[in-house]
């Protein structure tokens, strides 16, 4: 039984991550964008110890790192000199703009980390199934496809291995021909599931006549309700004030104050709701089951 913020309904969760990745766009304040990553960091350690995080952690890091180290020296906007390399000025401005740059880039992972979780294939299913079925049902398959023969992959190489068969060792006709075996078994076993799964869904009365109907169902709760009017209402605020200009901070053509206005912190802190709604959650079912 699913409990904290997986027990909510798909509509909610994903209501909830739409609100994340236009808050990520919108705002441009690095106080901003780092508190959303670090709570989204908790998000996801809240979710599975941060098991796939950590997966993911190297490839972020590298990546964030050559944004803000190359982007100052493709771009010599602003105003602010560091240095000159090569007869082109390197600024402030630049820099900052690579560390922004790199803090949404990683924002947007994190978010579809914790998206590829919380939303599995029948949470996804129900809130796609209705509107556009078939592009829901081709979208689930896509991405089951690729881990799924990753997986199979594997499997077949420990066979080979066991068997003597290697594509790292002897000569290169010899390893080609493993190579060549070993996809041929991974086509193969595909096919031979697509007809099982082909079956499957004919079962199932899948391109059949008439209304269809989710598997898993899923309710609206009173709770929901009002999580759903709470993340709206924060939204609307955030929104309002982006469009203001709090939040936002001037790079080009030269920095703006990192000081916060009256109203920067009432939308900092309704920012900051609205992001840990999912460490909300966790906790209080913690608390309740204490």
């Amino acid at each position: 039984m699913d409990n904290g913020f997986r027990s909510y309904h798909p509509y909610v969760q994903f209501f909830y991550y739409i609100c994340m990745l236009i808050l990520a766009m919108y705002f441009n304040h690095p106080i901003f964008l780092v508190t959303i990553l670090l709570l989204l960091i908790f998000v996801n350690i809240s979710h599975d110890g941060g098991k796939d995080l950590r997966k993911w952690l190297p490839t972020l890091s590298i990546m964030s790192t050559l944004i803000i180290l190359i982007n100052p020296f493709l771009v010599s906007r602003g105003t602010t000199i560091l240095f000159y390399f090569r007869g082109k000025q390197v600024t402030v401005e630049a820099f900052m703009y690579g560390i922004t740059m790199a803090l949404f880039i990683a924002i947007i992972l994190v978010i579809f980390i914790s998206f590829n979780i919380i939303l599995n294939g029948n949470r996804f299913l129900y809130i796609f199934s209705k509107f556009l079925p078939r592009i829901a049902l081709m979208i689930m398959m896509a991405i089951r496809f690729v881990p799924l023969m990753k997986r199979r992959l594997d499997e077949i190489g420990d066979v080979q291995r066991l068997r003597g068969m290697s594509m790292t060792v002897g000569s290169l006709k010899t390893r080609v021909r493993s190579g060549m075996l070993r996809i041929q078994i991974l086509l193969t076993w595909s096919l031979e599931e697509a007809v099982h799964v082909t079956n499957s869904m004919k079962a199932r009365g899948y391109g059949s006549e008439g209304k269809k109907s989710s598997y898993t169902p899923y309710y609206m709760e009173k709770r929901d309700w009002f999580w759903l009017f709470v993340l709206v209402s924060l939204m609307v605020v955030c929104f309002y004030g982006g469009k203001l200009g709090y939040g936002q901070m001037i790079i080009y053509p030269e920095l703006g104050p990192w000081r916060f206005f009256q109203f920067d912190w009432v939308v900092f802190f309704c920012m900051l709701i609205l992001t840990s709604f999912p460490l909300i959650t966790e906790g209080r079912e913690k608390l309740r089951w204490k």
